[in-house]
């Protein structure tokens, strides 16, 4: 056999489009047959393929352990260990190698059962060149594409934690200091980056804006959405009352939430520092609960349609005001969809929180939602309470 390294580019096609080169230059052979080792590593070297060649497939394995390959011809029928057991074994310990069986007993139902576990094909003794070849160019097609769709992912993985980094950048980092108030929020997304989204400004001496957003769906998609919706409010939001801002911003994405069919439910508030006034616009939202000092939950109504639903949609705007030891708890519908117990009795429930501080309340539920398994969906919790004293 050839020793001397050669290789091979393999290039394949989807329809008329070029895919990608992928080098495949090693080919292992495991038979119990030296005839046909010596004439199928023959074929294989003429075609410029490095090659191996073991008897046995308790030697196989032990070979991959210390060796790399690409293809490895594999006879079903072997004393000791027979093929589909090594096949078992190769699966089962994760070799990136293509497999093609061979056996002179072929059938259809030997050839399925090594299919589903794992061969990428099936060579039937005897055969000619013009078979080898077939069966070959197919597994090395099918291997070209499971490695390349491989790197994609790994390229698509990295990129996705570059997107998160970003995304999470976008969120405030730091929380300002408030006399007599106390915030903290939380968002934790379903996947890498998700559509849910906080928000604080102080727009002017006492006056602190607050926004709790969530786009429609999860991943890549809602988080772009998101990342406008933000940019837009941020931009008017100081210098407009939150109505204006809320309407402006619909207008603003109007074009783009109508092509990509999606909507975005949003809180958007501006709260008097001194006097505990909250002027708010819910536009769709719906989740936000007014925890009273004496223990009370209250429900502030929704005054609108999500963003996206209807472009001729005005939004009015609502006011309430925080007394102290109240707490003003927002948050998305990926809390109620891991936690449907939390607030069900609306305005009767009374509060668990007690004095805890803003941070405490703001994980508490966050540990509540995330203990029970993977979050269905995005999860963002605000938590604005005003001090006691």
């Amino acid at each position: 056999m050839r020793t001397d390294e050669l290789s091979v580019a393999s290039r394949f096609t989807i329809g008329r489009r070029s895919v990608v080169d992928v080098s495949i230059s090693g080919m292992l052979i495991v038979d119990d047959d030296e005839d046909m080792r010596i004439l199928l590593a023959a074929y294989l070297e003429d075609l410029g393929y490095v090659v191996s060649a073991v008897a046995d497939g308790e030697s196989s394995l032990q070979w991959l352990e210390h060796n790399t390959t690409d293809l490895i011809f594999l006879d079903l029928s072997m004393s000791g260990m027979d093929g589909l057991d090594v096949l078992k074994h190769i699966r089962e310990r994760g070799f990136d190698v293509g497999v093609i069986l061979t056996t002179a007993h072929g059938s259809e139902d030997v050839a399925i059962e090594a299919l589903r576990i794992g061969a990428d094909d099936y060579l039937r003794k005897p055969f000619n060149r013009h078979d080898l070849r077939a069966v070959l160019d197919r597994a090395i097609q099918k291997l070209s594409l499971f490695r390349h769709n491989v790197l994609l992912r790994r390229q698509l993985g990295v990129e996705l934690s570059r997107a998160a980094k970003v995304q999470a950048d976008l969120l405030p980092g730091q929380i300002p200091i408030l006399v007599g108030w106390d915030l903290a929020a939380q968002c934790v997304p379903a996947r890498e980056v998700g559509g849910d989204f906080y928000d604080w400004q102080q727009i002017a001496p006492g006056i602190l804006s607050l926004t709790v957003g969530d786009v429609m769906g999860k991943g890549i998609p809602a988080a772009l959405l998101m990342a406008s919706v933000r940019a837009v409010l941020r931009a008017v939001g100081p210098n407009s009352s939150p109505a204006t801002a809320v309407q402006t911003a619909a207008s603003a994405l109007a074009s783009d939430l109508t092509r990509s069919g999606a909507f975005v439910t949003l809180f958007h508030a501006q709260l008097d520092l001194a006097s505990g006034r909250l002027r708010y616009v819910d536009a769709g939202h719906g989740y936000v609960r007014l925890c009273r000092a004496d223990g009370r939950i209250e429900q502030l109504p929704a005054k609108g349609l999500p963003l996206g639903v209807l472009d001729d949609e005005v939004y009015e705007e609502g006011a309430v005001t925080m007394e102290p030891g109240d707490v003003l708890i927002i948050y998305s519908d990926g809390l109620t969809e891991a936690r449907p117990d939390l607030f069900h009795a609306g305005a009767s429930a009374v509060s668990p929180f007690g004095a805890d501080p803003a941070k405490a309340i703001a994980q508490s539920l966050i540990d509540g939602a995330t203990s029970a398994g993977p979050l269905p969906d995005d999860l963002t919790v605000g938590v604005l309470r005003r001090l006691a004293s």
